[in-house]
């Protein structure tokens, strides 16, 4: 099937985005109830076996679903309507993505220390200044150009998250191995199109300062 369990996240982008493009002001102005209720839910989660709630957020889905949204937005001009709905709430995003992502972290810390499929961990490290640095009386503290320079480092995560879905590989001495995730095929061409989106964005950006 084109959305089964494994490609949920594609689902639930679409959903949230539609959420994003009819309410970000709304969710932009009461984005500390939206991250409150975020932490709260996932601190049941950790704690409290919800069935199939915890089921849904462990798996990673939800998180994968806004960090999509947030990693796509990059690659459109600023007069696109998906940049702008985006836009005002991609610092909230990107918190409440963090924090959806922790359960399924805690979830799988065994195996990634073990040497399965650690890139997660990898990109979760990254992730966590730069969702520190999202809160505006952070980022009110830092210099703009220190700021960009420090969010450069999201690309990097982005490829650690497009291994950890795309492959399932094991560096632990006993049994190495890398295969191609099964039903992840989906995800390939979706870092595909998002690589080349991103290198044109650039190259039309700097032909743009050029002429300019």
């Amino acid at each position: 099937m084109f959305l089964d369990e494994t490609n949920l996240a594609l689902g639930l982008a679409i959903v949230f985005y539609m959420a994003i493009h009819f309410g970000n002001r709304y969710i932009h102005k009461y984005a500390k109830i939206f991250i409150s209720v975020s932490l709260l839910i996932v601190t049941l989660v950790i704690f409290i076996d919800l069935n199939q709630v915890n089921k849904l957020i462990e798996s990673g889905h939800i998180s994968l679903a806004i960090f999509l949204l947030v990693m796509f937005a990059s690659t459109f001009g600023k007069r696109n309507t998906f940049y702008k709905k985006i836009l005002l709430v991609r610092g909230d995003l990107s918190i409440i993505g963090f924090i959806f992502l922790l359960p399924h972290a805690i979830k799988q810390l065994s195996l990634a220390l073990y040497g399965y499929n650690f890139t997660g961990i990898i990109a979760m490290l990254i992730m966590f200044p730069l969702t520190i640095s999202s809160f505006m009386t952070i980022r009110k503290k830092i210099r703009p150009d220190r700021w960009k320079k420090l969010h450069k480092l999201a690309y990097i995560a982005y490829i650690m998250i497009y291994i950890h879905i795309g492959f399932d590989f094991s560096i632990h001495q006993s049994n190495p191995y890398i295969f191609i995730s099964q039903n992840s095929y989906l995800y390939h061409v979706l870092f595909a199109i998002y690589l080349i989106s991103k290198i044109y964005f650039v190259i039309q950006k700097r032909h743009k300062l050029k002429i300019t």
